[in-house]
């Protein structure tokens, strides 16, 4: 007597069934949170103003002068963020839920290098401002991160794509 053969059909169902329930309950990574354009980890996002504790940092012409001392801002789809603030490199790690809800499981912090450079209130601030935001919002080529407080906020521009 030959054994009935069980169709894989089934299992293939279920494992389909256990992947889709997974992203129902936001367990998607940033690469998977688009906006109409994309989504935000394709793209590098240049500081246009900042605002941390009532004092502004805003876009001007001393910044468009040095832009290799403007902060920005990069992430990958393993949520790790990294960029410039300022005069100095930094590295932290955050998820994004789909409804744009931030949260920070490693606050950006300088990556000192072999040149250290003396931080800026700029830099200062943009490192303060960073871990505090609580939700991420693209609006056309703006990346806006802000604290559900108000307090907090953070502009970007859209400046490149990540290949």
């Amino acid at each position: 007597m030959v054994p009935a053969r069980r169709p894989l059909i089934p299992l293939a169902a279920v494992a389909l069934l256990v992947l889709g329930g997974c992203e129902q309950l936001g367990a998607t990574d940033l690469a998977e949170k688009t906006a109409e354009d994309g989504s935000i980890c394709e793209h590098q996002w240049l500081l246009e103003s900042l605002s941390v504790d009532g004092r502004e940092h805003r876009s001007r012409l001393l910044w468009r002068k040095f832009w290799r001392d403007r902060p920005y801002f990069i992430c990958d789809k393993l949520g790790y963020v990294r960029g410039s603030a300022g005069s100095n490199p930094y590295l932290g790690r955050f998820s994004l839920s789909d409804g744009g809800e931030l949260s920070w499981s490693q606050p950006p912090t300088i990556s000192r290098m072999s040149d250290i450079r003396e931080s800026s209130e700029l830099e200062k601030d943009y490192l303060k401002a960073l871990p505090r935001t609580d939700s991420a919002q693209v609006e056309g080529d703006s990346l806006i991160l802000r604290s559900d407080s108000g307090e907090t906020r953070l502009e970007f521009r859209r400046v490149g794509s990540i290949e």
